[in-house]
């Protein structure tokens, strides 16, 4: 163990993190980085990927999990270990913690033997490491359509490491799915469940699974059995919910929304995922009806774009135009945000306004080829129509 690596410490509470540091410091450890939620803890990893990071569960803005979620999603990062340092102590949410690739996980008041031990218990270990190298593998074969080779990797794999067979077999059910084998993808996860009924995980990709083969009823059933497992899991809630906005029940889809919010009202990322549910079915009316009191303020750039498609696919070019406005008073230099305004613009045959905004696109981003393209089309039409 290199204690010369630096240390990531996530948490909102200043006391509850400086104990952390001191039980670290007489460790032998000397680096820090300090986050007062997830968000911060993100901005840290994205500049320098940390030796170690330790993280609470509730934290505003960003929690923990969403923070362990997104940096095993990180190419650079994936591999960090991470510990969980929190009051929680409930079955499911030790469970959802290792599924989501957490090294260990440790409950309130931490003490230095419980540390230290979990430290050696962690850097001891090479799976993690080795796992996400595996993955990376997988994935690289699977996109050069080698999937063959890439499933003999995990099969050898998992002889390897018998004890996390779940977590390895679930990569087989992704591979499955990748190349439209869903039947035996469906297969080898009901296999998995059968196995191990209380992998959250392996359910939460049945329901995804399931509701991609048009298996609505199926994939209701998984959900309600992932949040039977683990009802803190908002993620869970908003899977039932989107299950049930494809079934057209639109009012037990708003109640399993509701429930998602107000298990993890502080984070953006379920905000954002339960929005793009309406606006993949078309359906932005509906949840600027339901939801546009709690959400709409937090939407993030993307999330406003996809909103703004959906208007002018339904031809309502100057509610799409109002809404581009809003993502570029967040972000004003976006290109992408730019163009897809200045495609309204054009529909409206406002070519002056289309250009300008094409213009700044292209000042951000020379290489935008479409961007450039659609200059090129709107500038005759423009003169066009000055003539």
């Amino acid at each position: 163990m290199d204690k010369n690596m630096t240390v990531l410490v996530a948490e909102d509470i200043l006391s509850a993190r400086e104990t952390v540091i001191h039980i670290l410091r007489a460790l032998g450890f000397s680096r820090f980085l300090e986050a007062e939620n997830g968000a911060v803890a993100l901005e840290h990893v994205r500049r320098a990927t940390p030796g170690l990071i330790i993280s609470d569960w509730n934290m505003p803005k960003m929690n923990g999990m969403s923070l362990l979620q997104t940096v095993r999603s990180m190419e650079g990062a994936r591999h960090v270990p991470f510990i969980f340092l929190t009051s929680k102590y409930e079955t499911q949410d030790i469970a959802l913690a290792s599924e989501g690739g957490a090294s260990a996980y440790l409950v309130k008041p931490v003490t230095i033997k419980a540390l230290s031990e979990a430290l050696e218990a962690v850097f001891g270990s090479t799976f993690e490491w080795d796992f996400e190298l595996l993955k990376t593998e997988v994935k690289t074969l699977c996109a050069s359509g080698k999937c063959d080779q890439a499933d003999d990797l995990l099969r050898r794999f998992e002889s390897l490491h018998p004890d996390n067979y779940p977590r390895i077999r679930l990569e087989r059910v992704h591979l499955l799915m990748g190349i439209a084998e869903f039947e035996a993808a469906e297969k080898e996860a009901c296999a998995i469940l059968s196995s191990n009924p209380l992998f959250t995980k392996a359910w939460e990709t049945l329901v995804m699974l399931q509701s991609r083969m048009g298996k609505l009823d199926q994939a209701l059933g998984a959900a309600e059995r992932a949040i039977s497992i683990s009802p803190n899991n908002a993620g869970n809630h908003v899977l039932r919910g989107t299950i049930q906005l494809r079934r057209e029940d639109l009012h037990e889809a708003r109640k399993s929304f509701m429930t998602a919010l107000n298990v993890d009202r502080k984070n953006d990322q379920i905000k954002q995922d339960i929005w793009n549910a309406y606006l993949d079915l078309d359906m932005v009316d509906e949840v600027q009806r339901d939801f546009g009191a709690y959400i709409f303020s937090s939407l993030t750039c993307d999330t406003l774009n996809n909103m703004a498609v959906a208007y002018r696919r339904k031809g309502e070019l100057a509610r799409a135009v109002e809404i581009y406005r809003t993502a570029l008073s967040k972000e004003p230099d976006n290109p992408k945000i730019l163009y897809n305004a200045a495609v309204a613009y054009v529909n409206r045959k406002q070519f002056a306004k289309a250009k300008e905004l094409l213009a700044r696109a292209l000042g951000n981003d020379p290489g935008f080829e479409k961007a450039r393209v659609l200059y090129e089309q709107v500038n005759k039409a423009h003169t066009r129509e000055a003539d």
